[in-house]
């Protein structure tokens, strides 16, 4: 049994380094492809209550909620304004959102999307994480035994 779990240890260990590469070389990769370079966290300091700004005969609410971001970039802090309103709306005071700016012109940003590559990303990168430590942990115990 001792030799069972001294290769159950190794496997768990080497299978979750590779697991742990795998999500840290995707999300270096997804990372580098995005067009903006700037991220940094945004909160959501006020809803503005406004007539839709793309009026057409199919919208069903009169009013919509716009929410007014801000964020530190570069070192100077951002109030901008969300263009897409909302009835509604999808945030509220005090959420906290990721953003990705313009470091040329950081007025210009989009809210980061949660997308199935970024979810396979992380999912990879924690498998791994816990696959070490529970083959650190069965190492422990074989470690223990003898």
């Amino acid at each position: 049994m001792d030799k069972g779990l001294w290769a159950a240890s190794c496997f768990l260990v080497i299978f979750g380094m590779l697991l742990l590469a795998a999500g840290t070389v995707c999300r270096i990769y997804f990372n580098g492809r995005e067009v903006w370079k700037g991220r940094t966290t945004a909160r959501v300091v006020e809803l503005l209550l406004q007539e839709p700004r793309q009026r057409d005969g199919r919208a069903p609410y009169k009013n919509c909620y716009y929410p007014v971001l801000e964020y530190y970039a570069e070192g100077r802090l951002y109030k901008v304004l969300y263009p897409k309103g909302a009835y509604p709306s999808p945030f509220h005071v005090n959420q906290e959102l990721w953003v990705r700016y313009n470091q040329a012109n950081p007025q210009e940003y989009k809210i980061e999307e949660k997308t199935p590559k970024r979810f396979a990303a992380g999912f990879l990168y924690w498998a791994g994480v816990s696959c070490v430590a529970a083959g650190c942990i069965i190492f422990v115990i074989f470690a223990l035994r003898g």
